[in-house]
């Protein structure tokens, strides 16, 4: 729902008004609600007695404290209650729409022939409370207005039941707020329509257009009667006027009469001024020579001046290219440092990086070394393995080889054996002997070469399996020798990696150290600058204030500068100084006071004795005026801050005096000055009462004085007069030049602070720059390191394991005791077996060789085969014994192989699992660390290129403070010799001014009035030519023949005792000329004061008014725009008002020219306006939304919705957007002709309703 603005319930103060309310303006004429009233005035209810269509006694009513709702059918006579209301408030019968009183009796079909008809209007005062209903009757304020018609169109009032009449009645009613004048309050049907048909001004003074309607409320029209009586009194002053300009123009006639008889005398006058002239002549010849000095010494002066103030200009423009590229400096050293602790990140986050890739890639290498030796380790596993399942594969097919080739042999022995036998049969006769014996001796043989046999393949198995132990043992230790080897080596090569890190971390510490010394001597310089800066500002501003204050002293007039040298010989004492120089204020007052107080010019002196010695010391040297304060002689004295309006300060208050004693002079000159913000405020200052009239200046320099005159403002306003510091009036060019070189020194050193802090700066940054590195080197250095010895650990805890591998097995050494005893045994027990058998084969040998001998050649072949077949046999049989023992071992290791070869297996899988992990962290560390470092490498960029513009600016400022330190010493050396043609040229000007002064006392001698026709040719200018041909002596000469024959003269100047007598009777009437004229002129003041009261008073209004018909309209249309406009603007009474509209999303147009709905809207903005310019308690409207919209009837409702919070309306509406926001509804109906009413609270009836509502659902089943 929307919500309109509230509006205030009390008229809005008015202010006495001011011309520039003509212009519209929000600031100034936004009105400002005043809070409600504790009290008001309400209409409890209506009792109508065959009033109208009213038959018998009907009470409407009771109405509610706020908003109250008339309804009914049309013709049921609602509006008979508002025409109620206007008889009771004293309306013709017309108005009520009757021709007469006795018309307005109720007359219907069963009530006929009424005597009289009467209403009563019940009025109290109550006091809102908390609540839509609550309120507080006020004890005593009940009030009863009631008036009856007769039949005879008679009518009477009564008062609290007492005959009253209408003048009392109307008078009450207005002293309780109720507007009967205007009767804003009460609103007709078809009244808020004709609002939008009035014209811009009335035609004639029977009919009433806007102009009239809003004068009439604005209260301006009480102004006609008295501005045309002002205005006849002017006319009478007029004709007065015209009779004494004709007296007075026959005694100048008069006078004139005279005028030959004083020719006479003034031929004496005539020849004076004969003299006069000759000493015009010869004194502007002087003064003409006098000119062209000073006209030289100008020109010399205004040369050095504009070189000065060219020189003034590059310094200024030095000092503000010098200003600005220190901002700059200083900003882009701060960018500098921002990038470098940037850089200073990135390169600490790429070191880290490259920290983590180092130990990473220190973990490969120690995971890729030891996958390398495992492979190894696996190759040779796995070609053992493969040699030795080869061995166990091939060996049962060697083995059977090996007896097949046995039993092939012994087959083949057994056929050779036989064929030897054959031999040795074939020589049985020859060998039987021998061969008995070799049989006997082969039987013996038998056992001893079988028993020989198996201790002898006992004895290659002991030694087999005692060989194979031994190459065991042996295999171990060739192992911990090579791991011992590898130990020594990486001890070498950690021993060597210790050393440059102990290289390494010293570098470390040294750069740290240093960056340490150096960032505790840029801290230090820190502290150092703000001394450095400290002196250098102190120099500057000493320097700059004392050249300020020279400049000050030097700019004043050359008379304060004479007579304060007076001051300083000791030849005048009791000189003050220049009034504005002997006080401070603030600077935003600098232009309030230099407005108020131009006396801040004049000198101060002690007493009358020293101003008159200054005065006479002006005079006789001819330099110009001044204007005094004595202060012994001042009779006025400070006063306490008095009570201002709305708390603005005083003027005088505000200064502070170098010494109390001159507080006399500043309250002299500035008494009870105020000072305001603005104009308006000034504006309610000045004028706001009557009976004390303030002289007020604003901040901007606009004066308004006691009597109501105003003055400054504009675009050029005074200032300088006062300053908010003293000035040092002592300061003179040396000390000047010495605080110059001082700050040239404070500037010299400031800058080789700089200089040096800077190259720190660097070293530092490039100490930091490498720390990185170096620590990055250390790391990586200490990982190496950590990776060696842990390589070391790890070979330690391989030669831990090998060395217990090297131990021999107890099993294995117990083995081997018992296999060395075993082959000694089998080698003793060999030993006696083989010497046995030897011994038999020997004797065996020999028979054999006996036979061999016997048998020749063939035998011994055949012996040959037979031996060379068994030997084969044996050999045969020795590869069988030591291919069994070779088996047995190979089966035993393939067993222990491929445990180690498995376990091998899962440890080559761990280390790929570690090595494919740590590659994976490098690949993601290797993508960080190139982000980091592109960003490093950007970062150092944008450092070295930033680094270079600090560079390039630092350098450049140099060379601009070299520019700015020349140019202050030139400017030095030019101000000296600026004063010094200043001097020379003041004293050609002094000499001009003598000159000038003899001849400011040369004039035409007249006889009383100026002879106008003869003056205005008096003391002529000379040219320069005809100067310069004056020949001074002659001059001289003819001068003092003059000045002889005047002196001899006896001139008769009676005749103009008559002509001033002639004289003073024409002044007196030109006297009373000039007092009719003044009384003329005052007349026509207050002619012009009471239109212009008229103006400003409907103005001001009036402005409230468009306001706020601007804010109306916008709030019920939802963004239209209206205003009220005058026709001429400069006369709003000459042509009228008009009433412009602009509906939403239409174009501006007149009011005359809208829709029917439109104008109701507009004309209802207009009236809600004049509600909030001038409030009543009570509101009385007859259908005003008769002509709207559903939407437009919403806001309206809503809008007086919110008006009643403190103001009761009754409202007569026939739509239901309207009523249904009633806090009481009054019904109105007609049966058998007769109006009835009835009221009803909506709010009780609604809870009622939803009381049985809720009862008939708990009822429900």
């Amino acid at each position: 729902m929307l919500q309109s603005q509230p509006m205030a319930d009390e008229p809005v103060a008015h202010g006495t008004p001011t011309m520039s309310a003509i212009v519209p303006s929000q600031e100034t004429t936004r009105p400002v609600t005043p809070p409600a009233p504790e009290t008001r005035l309400i209409i409890t209810r209506m009792v109508l007695n065959n009033f109208k269509s009213y038959a018998g006694q009907q009470i409407v009513g009771p109405f509610h404290k706020s908003f109250s709702a008339v309804v009914g059918p049309n013709g049921s006579g609602k509006s008979n209650v508002i025409d109620a209301l206007l008889f009771v408030f004293g309306y013709r019968a017309n108005k009520m729409r009757q021709g007469r009183l006795s018309e307005l009796i109720h007359s219907s079909q069963n009530h006929q022939n009424l005597a009289s008809c009467s209403v009563e209007v019940h009025f109290c005062e109550i006091r809102d409370l908390p609540g839509t209903e609550a309120y507080e009757t006020i004890p005593g304020s009940e009030l009863v207005i009631s008036r009856t018609a007769l039949r005879n169109n008679s009518s009477k009032y009564y008062m609290n039941g007492h005959v009253s009449s209408f003048t009392q009645v109307t008078t009450l009613l207005r002293e309780k707020g109720v507007d009967l004048d205007h009767k804003r309050f009460l609103i007709l049907q078809g009244e808020v329509e004709s609002i939008s048909q009035m014209k811009p001004k009335a035609q004639n003074e029977h009919e009433e257009g806007l102009l009239e309607y809003l004068e009439d409320i604005i209260g301006t029209s009480k102004y006609k009667e008295p501005i045309n009586e002002s205005g006849m009194a002017l006319d009478s002053f007029t004709d007065e006027q015209t009779e004494k300009l004709g007296r007075m123009k026959i005694a100048e006639r008069e006078r004139n009469s005279l005028l030959g008889k004083k020719q006479e005398a003034e031929e004496y006058l005539a020849a004076e001024n004969r003299l006069t002239l000759q000493k015009s002549l010869l004194f502007q010849r002087r003064l003409l020579d006098a000119s062209n000095l000073a006209t030289q010494a100008e020109e010399k002066y205004s040369s050095l001046k504009s070189t000065l103030e060219s020189e003034l200009e590059k310094f200024s423009a030095h000092k503000q290219e010098i200003r600005a590229m220190e901002d700059q400096y200083k900003l882009v050293v701060k960018e500098y440092e921002t990038i470098g602790k940037r850089a200073s990140e990135a390169t600490k986050e790429l070191s880290r990086f490259e920290r983590e890739d180092v130990q990473l890639q220190e973990n490969r290498k120690f995971i890729k070394t030891k996958l390398k030796k495992l492979d190894k380790t696996l190759q040779k596993d796995r070609l053992t393995l493969s040699e030795l399942e080869s061995t166990l594969t091939h060996s049962d097919a060697d083995k059977e080889r090996a007896q097949q080739d046995i039993g092939q042999l012994e087959r083949q022995l057994e056929g050779e054996e036989k064929e030897l036998s054959n031999v040795v049969e074939s020589l049985k006769d020859k060998t039987e002997v021998f061969s008995q014996q070799i049989e006997q001796h082969q039987n013996e043989l038998a056992p001893w070469v079988e028993k020989t046999n198996a201790e002898q393949s006992r004895l290659d198995i002991a030694q087999a399996e005692y060989r194979l132990l031994e190459e065991k043992s042996q295999a171990t230790a060739k192992q911990l020798e090579q791991v011992q080897n590898e130990v020594v080596e990486l001890e070498n090569l950690k021993e060597l990696k210790q050393g440059q890190l102990k290289t390494q971390k010293t570098q470390l510490k040294q750069a740290t150290k240093k960056l340490k010394e150096l960032n505790a001597a840029l801290a230090l310089s820190d502290e150092q600058a703000t001394g450095f800066r400290e002196d250098l500002t102190k120099a500057r501003q000493k320097f700059e204030e004392a050249n300020a204050n020279l400049e000050t002293f030097q700019s004043h007039n050359k008379v304060l500068q004479a007579l304060l040298r007076m001051k300083e010989t000791g030849r005048i004492e009791g000189i003050n100084h220049r009034l504005g120089n002997l006080g401070v204020i603030d600077d935003q007052y600098d232009v309030a006071i230099s407005t108020a107080c131009p006396s801040l010019d004049n000198l101060v002196v002690d007493d009358v004795a020293s101003a008159q010695k200054c005065i006479e010391y002006l005079r006789k040297n001819n330099l110009g005026r001044a204007v005094f304060i004595v202060l012994n002689q001042l009779s006025t004295k400070p006063t306490p801050p008095p009570e201002t309006p709305e708390g603005v300060p005083r003027l005088f208050d505000l200064v502070k005096p170098q010494h109390p004693k001159y507080r006399a002079a500043f309250h002299h000159v500035l008494r009870d000055t105020l000072v305001a913000k603005d104009l308006d405020q000034a504006n309610r200052i000045a004028f706001g009462k009557k009976s004390q009239r303030w002289r007020v200046v604003t901040l901007q320099g606009q004066l308004i004085e006691a009597s109501g005159a105003m003055s400054g403002g504009g675009n050029r306003v005074a200032r300088g007069l006062m300053s908010s510091t003293f000035v040092d009036h002592d300061v003179t060019p040396e000390i000047v030049q010495g605080l110059l070189k001082q700050y040239q020194h404070a500037e010299k050193q400031w800058a080789d602070f700089n200089r040096l802090r800077e190259d720190m700066q660097v070293e530092a940054q490039m100490v930091e720059k490498n720390l990185p590195s170096l620590e990055t080197a250390e790391s990586k250095l200490q990982m190496e390191i950590e990776a060696l010895t842990q390589q070391q650990d790890t070979l330690r805890q391989r030669i831990g394991v090998l060395q217990e591998s090297d131990q021999p097995d107890e099993q294995d050494v117990e083995r081997m005791a018992k296999l060395r005893q075993v082959i000694e045994g089998h080698q003793g027990q060999l030993a006696t077996l083989q010497k046995k058998q030897h011994a038999i084969e020997d004797s065996i040998k020999q028979l054999q060789d006996k036979i061999l001998e016997v048998g020749g050649v063939q035998l011994r072949l055949q012996k040959a085969k037979v031996e060379s077949l068994k030997q084969r046999i044996e050999t045969l049989q020795d590869q069988l014994i030591k291919s069994d023992v070779a088996l047995k071992k190979a089966a035993k290791d393939h067993d222990k192989l491929q445990v180690t070869l498995e376990r091998h297996g899962q440890e080559q899988q761990s280390l790929n699992e570690q090595l494919a992990k740590v590659n994976d962290e490098i690949g993601a560390k290797t993508l960080a660390a190139v982000h980091v470092k592109e960003q490093c490498d950007k970062v150092q960029g944008q450092l070295e290129d930033k680094k270079d513009a600090v560079e390039q600016l630092k350098t450049d400022l140099d060379q601009k403070m070299d520019e700015y330190n020349a140019t202050r010493a030139r400017e030095v050396d030019l101000k000296h010799a600026v004063d010094e043609a200043e001097r020379q040229h003041a004293e050609t000007i002094k000499s001009c001014n003598y000159w000038k002064g003899e001849l400011s006392r040369l004039s035409l001698q007249t006889v009383d009035e100026v002879d106008e026709e003869h003056s205005s040719d008096e003391l002529e200018i000379y040219p320069e030519e005809t100067l310069r041909e004056v020949d001074v002596m002659e001059a001289s000469t003819v001068i003092k023949q003059l000045e002889a024959q005047l002196a001899r003269a006896k001139p008769n100047l009676s005749v103009l005792t008559e002509f001033r007598e002639r004289d003073r009777e024409c002044q007196a009437r030109i006297e009373e000329m000039n007092n009719v004229t003044i009384q003329r002129e005052q007349a026509k003041q207050q002619y012009d004061e009471l239109r212009r009261k008229r103006l400003e008073e409907f103005m001001e209004g009036f402005n409230i008014i468009s306001y706020k018909l601007k804010e109306m309209y916008q709030m019920i249309t939802l963004g239209g725009n209206a205003e009220l406009e005058l026709v001429d603007s400069l006369d709003p009474f000459s042509e009228g008002i008009i009433f412009s509209v602009m509906p939403p999303k239409k174009s501006w147009r007149n009011i005359a020219n809208l829709s029917g709905g439109e104008k109701t809207l507009s004309s209802l903005a207009l009236v809600f306006a004049l509600h909030h310019y001038k409030p009543t308690p009570l509101y009385v409207m007859d259908e005003i939304d008769a002509a709207l919209d559903f939407r437009n009837v919403s806001i309206v409702a809503n809008y007086i919705k919110d008006r009643t919070k403190n103001a009761q309306f009754i409202i007569i509406s026939l739509r239901n957007n309207m009523f249904e926001l009633a806090d009481r509804l009054v019904g109105i109906y007609k049966t058998h002709n007769q109006t009835k009413s009835i009221a009803i609270n909506p709010g009780a009836a609604a809870q009622r309703s939803g009381t049985i509502t809720t009862g008939n659902s708990s009822q429900a089943p």
